[in-house]
């Protein structure tokens, strides 16, 4: 990620540009993926877009002590401003994210990933509402009017002419701020260990950017390179190579995705249907317990006329033998 920020510079001026074609598909592959995220997932969009900690938009959170809006990512891939991050590091020996519960326990705020992608929507988004972006050279903090692609700075009106007339960069290319296109708008890496240093070289040995200072320290009998345009590029390969699979990847648990969720549809209109089943059942069942209990009350009532009938007709017998015995034996 630090290579790509750099945007591709060379010592020598010459800066090697990502293929457009490539990087088109890589745009594809994320916008797509996001569509899906957002569409069929139901995932808060705007969410995303706001810190974990105070909830407020990116563009709109608090500035940092370098005095530009920072977006930092945690190890969890939820983002933070930079105000938030650094208060939470101040208060506690662990940063707890408050969406996933995750603990991260890097305590160097430098070392946490910036998210560029936000970074260059902000950046685009104060030159479009005209609200300046500070020079990253002179120490007044100028409005700064270009940027140097090579050096990926951005630059005032006196910077950009002192930039032109160095003997070490009169090559550079200078881009109006107004002209660059989102995607083209670059912060410059800096070291998370010295923070003021900007990445610069690359550590061979262990695969790694670093600054001239971690060269002449931990890396210093390491085999390094200068971040030159086909370093870059190959790492941009590699980078593609590794995206290519993660679309690959992507595609498979998608398909999977909504394999499942016709699976669960399917099981939620199969459930759905033994409830009317259940509820018909219910009824049916209902309607042939009070038919029966009609038919059978019918028997109980036929039952009980008859043999009281029976009843009725041996008990007038007695009756009339019981009065003949009276009488006959009042009569002797």
């Amino acid at each position: 990620q630090a290579i790509l920020e750099q945007g591709g510079w060379d010592r020598r001026g010459g800066g090697r540009r990502a293929r457009p074609r490539r990087r088109a598909c890589m745009g594809d592959f994320t916008s797509e993926l996001g569509h899906y995220v957002k569409q069929e997932l139901g995932v808060d969009w705007q969410a995303a877009e706001s810190c974990v900690f105070c909830r407020v938009a990116f563009k709109d959170s608090r500035l940092t002590r370098s005095g530009k809006h920072e977006i930092k990512v945690l190890q969890c891939l939820h983002s933070s401003c930079g105000s938030c991050l650094e208060e939470s590091l101040r208060n506690s020996d662990e940063v707890k994210c408050p969406i996933c519960d995750a603990r991260n326990e890097q305590r160097s705020y430098h070392k946490y990933m910036c998210n560029f992608a936000v970074h260059q929507g902000i950046d685009r988004g104060k030159i479009d509402e005209q609200k300046g972006i500070a020079c990253d050279e002179c120490v007044e903090s100028c409005p700064a009017v270009e940027s140097c692609r090579q050096c990926v700075r951005n630059l005032c009106v006196q910077c950009g002419d002192h930039h032109r007339r160095s003997k070490t960069t009169n090559m550079h290319t200078l881009v109006s701020l107004a002209e660059q296109h989102e995607d083209k708008m670059h912060r410059a890496a800096f070291c998370a260990e010295h923070d003021d240093q900007r990445l610069d070289l690359f550590c061979e040995t262990c695969e790694c950017v670093c600054c001239r200072l971690c060269i002449l320290g931990e890396h210093e009998h390491h085999a390094y390179k200068l971040l030159a345009g086909g370093l870059v590029e190959s790492e941009r390969d590699l980078m593609r190579a590794q995206i290519e699979q993660l679309r690959g990847l992507a595609k498979k648990m998608r398909e999977r995705h909504q394999s499942l969720s016709r699976a669960t549809r399917a099981l939620d209109d199969d459930a759905e249907a033994s409830r009317a089943n259940l509820e018909r059942m219910k009824s049916q069942v209902l309607s042939a317990i009070r038919q029966r209990r009609r038919d059978m009350l019918q028997e109980v009532d036929a039952y009980a006329r008859w043999h009281r009938g029976t009843f009725e007709q041996k008990r007038g017998s007695l009756t009339s033998k019981m009065v003949f015995l009276w009488r006959g034996g009042g009569f002797f």
